[in-house]
């Protein structure tokens, strides 16, 4: 009889130790990214922003007449739509040379295949800084998620993962070229390479800052009358 109770204990025992695995390693989503929790401890909602502007404004796109309401995802890299009638929310496909240009700022966002900073070929949106006919100026806006982490300690508190801006990155596309990451003065010359010396004459007679984006409009602008 001892030993049949022993037993009974030792079942129980396995038993809440397995439930136990199994809740500590159930995965908990929290601003769109799944996040483990680890020794039991509570994971901590997602702080910060996946937008350039939290708020949905008004827009048309080029194919279309009719506003809209959008907000830049720069975490995942797409539009989201809100219809307050319908009161949902939803993804815009993207739709080759379909920009969309927002109401008050005159800003305007296109799908195009560009070369990013490792020089792989990739797709998605690109902010217009410079539209010339030879010349065209863009920026990549990103925003990356920051690891939280639990403590390991009494001693050490959680940290929350968080949404952060990412510097912004420029794009240029020459003629029928591709569109290729520069960063700085030299390698915007470079792939302008025939005249390379005029340019970066100008930039620095100009005093040009290549991450302001009334700066860029100037170059891209004096790059087109060059060439």
């Amino acid at each position: 009889m001892e030993r049949l109770k022993l037993f009974g204990i030792a079942l129980i025992g396995l038993a809440s130790f397995s439930v136990s695995a199994q809740i500590n390693q159930t995965p908990v989503y929290a601003g769109g990214s799944q996040i483990s929790s680890v020794g039991g401890e509570k994971a901590l909602a997602t702080t910060g922003s996946m937008y350039t502007n939290d708020k949905y404004m008004p827009a048309k796109l080029s194919n279309n007449d009719k506003v809209i309401l959008v907000r830049y995802n720069a975490y995942s890299d797409h539009f989201e739509m809100n219809n307050p009638q319908e009161q949902s929310v939803r993804a815009l496909p993207k739709i080759d040379n379909v920009s969309i240009t927002f109401s008050h700022n005159g800003e305007v966002y296109v799908p195009v295949d560009y070369k990013n900073d490792k020089g792989e070929s990739t797709n998605g949106y690109l902010n217009v800084i410079s539209d010339n006919p030879k010349v065209k100026i863009y920026k990549r806006e990103r925003v990356y998620l920051q690891q939280g982490s639990t403590p390991s300690n009494s001693y050490q508190t959680a940290k929350a993962p968080t949404y952060k801006r990412a510097a912004d990155e420029f794009y240029v596309k020459v003629g029928d070229g591709e569109i290729t990451y520069f960063d700085g003065k030299k390698d915007f010359a470079k792939l302008v390479s025939a005249k390379s010396k005029e340019i970066l004459d100008f930039i620095k007679t100009s005093k040009l800052n290549l991450e302001n984006a009334t700066d860029l409009q100037k170059l891209g602008q004096y790059t087109n009358s060059i060439l």
